[in-house]
């Protein structure tokens, strides 16, 4: 026997990558130390090795046996001399000339002995053959220990973070506690002037308010705390997330927002897109001239109560008072029988009708053109001396404002119906109030960053459940398109990290319309075919993978399993994850707080390891209540 081997069976049985091994009677000890080296034992899920000539092949063991040598069902007593211990193993791969390589390299034979592995050779399976000092190697963070053989676990940190990654598991699985780890460790490295990120980012989504605290991630991080629970005085531009204009003025995303209906809403919205938006910061600028028009159309045609009443919205919008701009506003009444405008009190051009003291006004495109030539100096006038309000230089309200001109226009021309506009309307007042507190449309096509920071934390605990759908994916479009625009040297990353990831990417959910779900997903759906080629990563953690899009999940190249035992869940991931055996897709439903099997691209071999709690100070805010603690009798 070499010294540096332990004899501990033999091989009894191939069948092609299986092999059966009977055990000696005396190696039944979790771990030996050998020469000053520690050994692991044999145990289910470790690493042993075979030895046939200049190899020694790798086999990973999925299953452990009793044959009883009597072989006699009458006879019913027990010993442990009866009985012999067979393992079943699984080859990975073989060293070679102390070279350790990936896969079937050699085949045992029956009778080669079976010898236990060092912590170094063990380190060595798991990295793929790298061989480094992981420990004194910033290249590579300690995550914690495998299991169950307990020697310290390091993963290469290059071939990780330019990766889809995905930490999934159940509540109070340690999943929030991996993200945590993964990324604090991460951080650190630039803290301590390691490595240094130059112009990548990391932007986390955060439901609950959990990586908010100072010593959560890292101190040189920026939060961002959202909130449409405040009056929208009460929150600057700094605390919004900005838009790029051009973004912003996407019929798609717009129409998906504010939910209009395919066959009349959307091409409705799709004019006002193109009419309006075309050029940047040319609506407000040419504003007087619509309002001018709008007056024109709503007296130019049969009296229309809907249209008259949209024109003296759009004056209360802006702070105009009717009779400033024509006195026809304030006082034209509609008669249903004539379908005329008419007014109890006497207007410039309008036909008296003295038996009713009323005045009519008989269409005159000439008298028209000189009350329209008035309102038009009158707004003008308007803008000089008060001028617009502030308001007005929000993208969202010039389309309030510009989706009641063209509904004038088209009430005009009998385009429409108002009932099947209004409803439209009334979503684009009443989700703009939410969108004022929590985006900033910015008057270019490129995005002033709220932040210099490498890492920003974006709270949606206190918005809305609209606006915790529509942020994150207004956060990833916009950050996704400005990756593709300005990284053709790929001289950075952009990593999106989304916690409670079920929450925006589910397939399933049954609280939206189906135009909003596949728009949604399509922008994830996009980032994850895509992304890697931009330098563009996302890593999703989630209780619930199962609701998560089948297309994301299997689109990820590492993933972090935690507990599962949804039925759901272990199918998706049963569908997804060919990298997982049989055996260790088995323990899932049985794994610890804290444990995870990693597997992945970046991984030769799925592991399971106990990962490394942080310190209570850098731990996120997912713990649970600790009830004797406020339930206790004070004596």
């Amino acid at each position: 026997m070499n010294n540096t081997d332990y004899i501990v069976g033999a091989v009894k049985e191939i069948q092609g990558t299986s092999v059966i091994v009977r055990m000696f009677d005396d190696a039944d000890q979790l771990s030996y130390f050998i020469n000053g080296k520690r050994y692991s034992g044999v145990l289910i899920g470790s690493y042993i090795g075979i030895r046939r000539g200049q190899y020694l092949i790798i086999g990973l063991i999925e299953k452990e046996s009793a044959i009883d040598n009597l072989n006699d069902i009458e006879n019913r007593t027990f010993s442990k001399k009866r009985f012999i211990r067979e393992f079943t193993l699984k080859i990975v791969g073989a060293f070679h000339h102390k070279k350790y390589i990936q896969g079937m390299v050699a085949f045992p034979q029956i009778f080669n002995d079976v010898v236990l592995l060092s912590d170094e050779q063990i380190n060595v399976i798991i990295a793929g053959g790298k061989a480094e000092n992981k420990e004194k190697s910033y290249d590579y963070l300690k995550l914690g220990k495998i299991w169950p053989i307990g020697i310290d676990y390091y993963t290469y940190w290059p071939n990780l973070f330019n990766t889809h990654i995905a930490i999934f598991g159940n509540t109070g699985s340690g999943k929030s506690n991996t993200l945590t780890k993964l990324y604090t460790s991460l951080f650190d490295l630039e803290n301590n002037k390691k490595i240094d990120f130059g112009n990548s980012k990391f932007c986390f989504l955060d439901f609950n308010g959990e990586y908010t605290s100072n010593e959560v991630l890292s101190r040189k991080k920026d939060v961002l705390h959202f909130s449409t629970r405040k009056s929208i005085d009460d929150i600057n531009e700094q605390n919004k997330f900005h838009v790029p204009y051009k973004i912003f003025w996407d019929k798609d995303l717009l129409t998906t927002i504010f939910g209009a209906t395919e066959q009349t809403q959307q091409p409705f919205l799709s004019r006002v897109i193109n009419f309006y938006f075309r050029k940047n910061n040319t609506f407000v600028n040419n504003l007087s001239n619509y309002i001018k028009k709008a007056f024109q159309e709503v007296y130019s045609s049969e009296a229309n109560l809907d249209s008259l009443n949209l024109l003296k919205e759009i004056l209360i919008d802006l702070d105009i008072s009717y009779d400033w701009v024509s006195n026809w506003i304030r006082n034209s009444l509609v008669n249903k029988t004539t379908g005329k405008f008419y007014s109890y009190k006497a207007l410039a051009n309008w036909n008296p009708n003295n038996q009713k003291n009323q005045w009519f006004w008989n269409i005159d495109l000439i008298n028209l053109d000189i009350e329209v030539d008035e309102v038009k100096k009158n707004i003008d006038l308007w803008e000089f001396i008060v001028g617009f309000p502030s308001k007005l230089n929000n993208p969202i309200t010039q389309l309030q404002i510009a989706t009641k001109l063209q509904m004038i226009h088209d009430l005009s021309s009998h385009t429409i119906q108002y009932d099947h506009l209004s409803p439209l309307l009334h979503r684009i007042e009443a989700r703009s109030k939410d969108l004022n507190k929590v985006i900033f449309v910015e008057s270019s096509d490129h995005s002033n960053s709220n932040t210099d920071r490498d890492i920003q934390v974006i709270s949606l605990k206190n918005v809305n459940k609209d606006i915790k759908m529509l942020l994150p994916l207004l956060v990833a479009k916009v950050t996704y398109s400005e990756q593709k625009t300005s990284n053709g040297n790929h001289s950075k990353i952009f990593n999106l990290v989304i916690d409670e990831a079920h929450n925006i990417l589910s397939d399933r959910s049954s609280i939206e319309s189906e135009k909003w779900k596949d728009y949604r997903l399509d922008v994830f759906e996009e980032i994850i075919k895509e992304g890697r080629k931009f330098g563009y990563y996302l890593t999703i953690a989630s209780q619930r993978p199962g609701d998560i899009s089948a297309t994301i999940v299997s689109q990820v190249h590492n993933y972090f399993i935690h507990r599962l035992v949804n039925d759901n869940d272990l199918k998706m991931l049963q569908n997804t994850l060919s990298s997982l055996d049989s055996v260790t897709r088995s323990t899932i439903p049985n794994l610890s707080p804290g444990q995870a099997i990693i597997t992945g691209v970046s991984f030769e071999q799925p592991v399971v390891v106990q990962i490394d709690e942080l310190d209570d100070s850098r731990k996120p805010n997912s713990s649970n209540t600790d009830l004797l603690s406020i339930w206790k009798i004070e004596k």
